[in-house]
């Protein structure tokens, strides 16, 4: 008898539709991470990831700065990360230690 009520967890990364969802709500500023997160249909600490990934600090034309997430910026963040997160060459980083 199997007794096991867990399901495999899947994660997907974001999509730039996903992400300019998110900029809109965010710039709206009505909802919480949750209630993005299930709009989105991506767990919470998604969201939060993402939001932090992608806040820029902007500036009014008063000169006054403020902090918002663009889903550029973000996407641009993912990006630069991914393309580091893979192992390295084996020649080339053995080249480099001589």
């Amino acid at each position: 008898m199997n007794n096991h009520f867990t399901t495999k967890r899947t994660f997907k990364h974001l999509s730039d539709i996903q992400r300019g969802g998110l900029e809109e709500m965010a710039k709206n500023g009505h909802l919480t991470q949750a209630q993005m997160a299930e709009k989105l249909q991506v767990s919470q600490s998604a969201i939060s990831r993402e939001l932090k990934r992608g806040r820029t600090c902007q500036m009014k034309t008063n000169r006054t700065y403020y902090d918002c997430y663009l889903a550029d910026a973000g996407a641009r963040v993912y990006r630069e990360n991914r393309s580091l997160s893979h192992a390295r060459d084996f020649h080339k980083y053995s080249e480099n230690l001589i």
